[in-house]
């Protein structure tokens, strides 16, 4: 997202409870030759932020050993509660070469977004002779900074960051799950976060995220009550896409599940009752591993990462 690369490359994926890690074979189908995940204590990373840095550059230290990556380049995703979305106009005039100096010197005045200091991408939507209408990607440089320093110490060479909304629609749309550029909305249900992201021509122009961080996965009244919030979360979404941001004139028609949670299934069911059906949970079999093995559901996120550069 903010840095170019060339290359066969590792893709990792960091998340408050884990490392993922998966190293792409072939696409199409998808094989992938490495799949690796180790498990991490509460505590070490809160909603995306690093909290006991020592600690997690121990566990990290030991996975690139285990794993044999020591000094292999990796793609990253930087945490969806650390991201924002922006449509943004800028002069019609402005040339290609011009657009990135603009942006640097709007953000923080015209552009505001919830960061002191701000890594960015951007694309090009539209242009007229009113103006240029762009999407703008941005998060906080610390935090991506302090994710690159991490990779670093563990003999890694981080080359490009991503975001995950991005990722998983590299997969979607090469397993087909995309209907001729329906207005579609993702919904990412995680162990500990939700994440919805609205694409209108194969552009994300939405992402709302919510943690879930102190939720007992182990209550079924919890786990329902946390459904039940996500299901009006949803409706609001679709409401507020539709009448504040197209003023009625276009909608969310489609909608597609993924996610880490183990529960996933159950969502799917509930959801699709709540959707008049028109809801597409992710197949498992997006792709295999070396032993013909479907990839698991927890490792879609990080073989959409590793399609970065394939499609």
């Amino acid at each position: 997202m903010f840095l170019s690369f060339k290359g066969k490359i590792g893709n990792i994926i960091i998340k408050d409870h884990s490392i993922r890690y998966v190293e792409l074979k072939q696409s199409l189908p998808n094989v992938l030759q490495k799949c690796e995940e180790r498990l991490l204590p509460p505590g070490l990373i809160k909603d995306g932020k690093i909290e006991n840095a020592e600690t997690l550059a121990m566990i990290l230290d030991e996975c690139v050993s285990d794993w044999g990556i020591k000094g292999r380049k990796v793609r990253f995703t930087v945490p969806d509660s650390h991201v924002v979305i922006r449509k943004v106009t800028v002069p019609a005039d402005l040339k290609p070469d011009e657009l990135r100096g603009h942006l640097y010197l709007e953000i923080g005045s015209s552009i505001h977004l919830p960061f002191e200091e701000v890594v960015f991408d951007y694309v090009v939507l539209k242009q007229n002779a009113k103006g240029q209408d762009l999407l703008l990607f941005a998060s906080s440089e610390e935090l991506v900074t302090e994710y690159s320093n991490l990779f670093e110490d563990a003999h890694l060479k981080p080359i490009t960051a991503d975001i995950s909304t991005l990722c998983y629609f590299r997969l979607f749309k090469q397993q087909q799950l995309i209907q001729n550029n329906k207005t579609t909305l993702f919904i990412q249900f995680d162990l500990f976060s939700e994440n919805l992201s609205i694409f209108q021509d194969q552009n994300p122009v939405f992402m709302k995220n919510r943690s879930n961080e102190d939720s007992d996965e182990d209550s079924k009244e919890t786990f329902s009550l946390r459904l039940n919030d996500v299901i009006k979360e949803i409706d609001h979404v679709i409401n507020f896409y539709k009448f504040t941001l197209n003023n009625g004139t276009d909608e969310v028609k489609q909608f597609i599940l993924s996610g880490d949670h183990p529960l996933i299934t159950t969502v799917y069911e509930e959801l699709k009752g709540n959707l008049n059906e028109n809801v597409q949970l992710i197949p498992e079999e997006v792709g295999y591993l070396p032993d013909k093995t479907p990839i698991p559901r927890t490792f879609h996120l990080a073989t959409g990462l590793a399609l970065k550069e394939v499609h």
